[in-house]
């Protein structure tokens, strides 16, 4: 419905893929994205110009080691320093992300989906803790394990007064699927603070990403507790992380 009203299309008989095709991207954001060197660039006779490449000071987040590990939420740790979680469906790239982002290796990664079956809690020196909660979604993993994870999602969500901010991850590719909007309507009954964070962004050619970054920012601005700011990242060229640092901290 948001990708209708955005192109002004009432034809039924149009699909969301011709819809997407007729959507214009922002300018802002496709100079941003060139600047950033985000997305993929096509090749063809309509070239864009190319942009002088501001190398700004890298941020970087304090070293991160492992904590705590909860499969139930009677197992999560006394809550102290402030919170950020990190949570998406299966194979949306949240361990690479978080090792890229952090300069380390504490959290395990693998091209199977469903990986993270527990809540995993992660140090951040004495600034913050990272929270990396399991994929939603398919995953390479017992039934009878992933049919607890919502609820262990939901009751970390609940109970942690100390969870500052959710970053939400999609994979650029595909938007918002109905499982993410589902998670989001979770959000926003549990009035939690969130913002979305796409990833595989060098997956997506750089015009689609525009394009994909103003319909995710329209879909997601009746939200109450959605930040109007949509992050997009690749864990392959690092580029993105400096801002998604500094919007951490």
């Amino acid at each position: 419905q948001a990708l209708q009203e955005t192109v002004h299309s009432n034809a039924g008989d149009v699909s969301n893929r011709q819809l997407f095709a007729q959507l214009q991207p922002d300018q802002k954001i496709m100079d941003k994205l060139d600047m950033l060197q985000l997305g993929r660039e096509k090749q063809g006779r309509f070239v864009r110009k190319k942009w002088f490449r501001y190398e700004e000071p890298e941020v970087n987040l304090p070293h991160i080691s492992f904590f705590a590990g909860a499969q139930t939420p009677k197992s999560f740790p006394e809550q102290s320093l402030p919170e950020v979680g990190f949570v998406g469906r299966s194979n949306v790239g949240k361990s690479s992300l978080i090792n890229r982002l952090c300069g380390s290796a504490a959290a395990r990664t693998s091209d199977k989906p469903g990986l993270t079956q527990q809540v995993n809690f992660y140090v951040a020196g004495r600034d913050f803790h990272l929270v990396d909660m399991p994929g939603y979604g398919f995953a390479y993993a017992k039934e009878e394990a992933t049919l607890k994870w919502p609820s262990l999602i939901e009751s970390c969500i609940r109970e942690r007064k100390t969870l500052r901010r959710v970053m939400l991850l999609l994979d650029a590719r595909h938007g918002i699927k109905a499982n993410d909007r589902e998670f989001m309507e979770m959000l926003d009954r549990t009035n939690t603070k969130f913002q979305i964070v796409l990833t595989k962004c060098d997956l997506v050619h750089r015009i689609d990403l525009a394009k994909r970054h103003r319909l995710i920012a329209m879909q997601t601005a009746k939200s109450r507790n959605c930040i109007p700011r949509v992050m997009m990242v690749s864990a392959r060229s690092t580029a993105g992380l400096n801002e998604l640092r500094k919007e951490i901290l």
